[in-house]
């Protein structure tokens, strides 16, 4: 069962990148892994547990 859908935000692991958000463009079934696209070229898998969705505070 997936967590994330394609085109939904997210937010990466603190530990590495730190207030990054990327977009999820493909989810790999067999090593249940989502693809997620940093900016314009940077491509980067992560397990889904890794993952946050993206709540952006609007005041």
């Amino acid at each position: 069962m997936t967590q994330f859908k394609i085109g939904d935000v997210v937010q990466l692991p603190q530990k590495t990148w730190q207030q990054i958000t990327a977009v999820v463009i493909y989810y790999d079934t067999k090593a249940d892994r989502y693809l997620v696209r940093v900016g314009a070229s940077q491509q980067i898998y992560f397990r889904p547990n890794e993952l946050t969705r993206y709540s952006a505070k609007i005041n």
